[in-house]
């Protein structure tokens, strides 16, 4: 990880900016992907500590601040909002990769691979795309065995999925295009 530290109308010593990077790379840990890069700004007026930090991941970005009236004080107010911030944004990656046990990308996910050999043995079970209100798909849905439904909004005319969510709620899904 890539540490950027800068001071205003102070300088830190060797062993203090040795203590901020040992603070930042625990946080490495609460990451679901490696850190690229941390800018830290410290600023000092009127007898306070004021600590700016950004938390660059790939295709992601924490920001947190702090006050103190100890540059080590502000830092560790700014790492704990950071560490909170990474440990929800682990918690939902998670969640997305995993599938989610009940959602939709549960249920589409294939028991086991299918081969080329097999492709020749595989029957369609024949799909109809009806149109349908929402209420109607929901308890279209609710009444079947199937692990989703797939219906046109008759409101809307785009393309829409009902499913059962995680938490046990029907979800609905809709495309964003007609």
């Amino acid at each position: 990880m890539q540490l950027d530290i800068q001071t205003r109308h102070f300088n830190l010593g060797d062993d203090q900016k040795e203590k901020i990077a040992a603070s930042f790379d625990k946080l490495e840990r609460f990451s679901p992907r490696p850190v690229v890069e941390t800018k830290i700004m410290l600023t000092h007026e009127s007898g306070r500590f004021t600590v700016d930090a950004v938390l660059y991941l790939r295709n992601a970005e924490f920001r947190a601040s702090g006050e103190g009236i100890e540059p080590e004080l502000a830092i560790g107010e700014v790492t704990e909002s950071l560490r909170k911030q990474l440990s929800k944004f682990k918690g939902k990656i998670s969640g997305r990769q995993k599938g989610e046990e009940g959602g939709l990308g549960r249920a589409m996910v294939a028991d086991e691979a299918v081969t080329a050999d097999d492709v020749a043995q595989l029957q369609s079970e024949g799909f109809e795309l009806r149109d349908m209100g929402v209420e109607e798909a929901v308890q279209s849905f609710r009444v079947s065995e199937q692990p989703f439904l797939v219906f046109r909004n008759i409101a809307t005319s785009r393309v829409g999925i009902v499913y059962q969510r995680s938490d046990g709620e029907v979800g609905l899904m809709e495309s964003t295009t007609a």
